[in-house]
C-alpha cells in the first residue's frame, strides 16, 4: 500500500478510526512529519490537534537506526539491544543531545500552542510510519504517564513487530504492515521534508 502524500495517508487513518467511537479526541502528532497526518485525523474526527515531542536515539554512523529515545520530560527509552552497537557513553551523549533539540522544538511549539492536557482524554498519537517503533514507544510512555481514558496509537504504515509490541500497551491501528518492511518514506509518493515552520503553522490553525 503507497499513499500519495501525508494529507492522504491522514484521510484514510481517520476513515479507519472513526468506528472506534473516540469521543472529542486529542490526536497528537510526532513532529515533524507526523503532525502533517495528525492534523488531517483531528480536522476529520472532529477532535483537537496538539504534538508529543519525542526524539530517536539513534546508533553512531546510522542515525535513522534507533537505539532509544527521549522524551519530553527527559525520559530515556534504550531498546534491549542498544548496547550492542554503542557504549554508555556515547548513549548518554546522543540522548542529551536529543533533549537539547526537544527543549528548543517545546519553546517554539509551546509559544504558538500551549500544551492539551490529557488528563480523562481520548487520546490518538500519530506518526507518518513506524520503523523500529523506539520512538512510538517513547511517545506512547509519555502519554500513559498523563492518565488519559483512552490511547489509540495511528499510523498508516509499520513493521508487523513494532504493532504487535505496542499492543500490549495500547489499541494499535495500522492500516498497512508489510512483511519486508522497509524505510517509512518508500510507502509515499511525497514524503517532502516537514519543517519546523510547517509545524508551527498547523499548530496556529489550532490555537485560538
Amino acid at each position: 500500500m503507497r499513499f500519495r502524500d501525508r494529507r492522504h495517508a491522514g484521510a484514510l487513518l481517520s476513515e479507519a478510526l472513526k468506528p472506534l467511537g473516540l469521543e472529542r479526541p486529542v490526536v497528537l502528532g510526532i513532529p515533524r512529519g507526523g503532525v502533517v497526518v495528525a492534523d488531517e485525523v483531528a480536522r476529520r474526527l472532529g477532535g483537537e490537534l496538539d504534538v508529543v515531542l519525542v526524539r530517536k536515539v539513534g546508533a553512531p554512523g546510522n542515525p535513522e537506526f534507533a537505539l532509544g529515545a527521549v522524551g519530553e520530560r527527559g525520559e530515556l527509552i534504550l531498546k534491549p539491544y542498544a548496547l550492542q552497537y554503542a557504549d554508555q557513553s556515547y548513549l548518554e551523549r546522543e540522548a542529551a543531545r536529543q533533549k537539547e533539540v526537544i527543549r528548543k522544538r517545546a519553546e517554539r511549539y509551546r509559544k504558538v500552542r500551549p500544551k492539551v492536557s490529557l488528563k480523562g482524554r481520548d487520546v490518538v498519537l500519530v506518526d507518518d510510519g513506524i520503523a523500529t517503533g523506539a520512538t512510538m514507544e517513547t511517545a506512547l510512555s509519555v502519554v500513559l504517564a498523563e492518565e488519559p481514558r483512552r490511547v489509540v496509537v495511528a499510523v498508516p504504515v509499520a513493521s508487523p513487530d513494532a504493532v504487535e509490541r505496542l499492543k500490549e500497551r495500547a489499541e494499535a491501528l495500522a492500516l498497512s504492515t508489510p512483511p519486508d518492511f522497509a524505510a517509512v518514506g518508500a510507502y509515499y509518493m511525497d514524503f517532502g521534508e516537514v519543517t519546523d515552520e510547517d509545524v508551527e503553522a498547523l499548530l496556529l490553525q489550532w490555537a485560538a
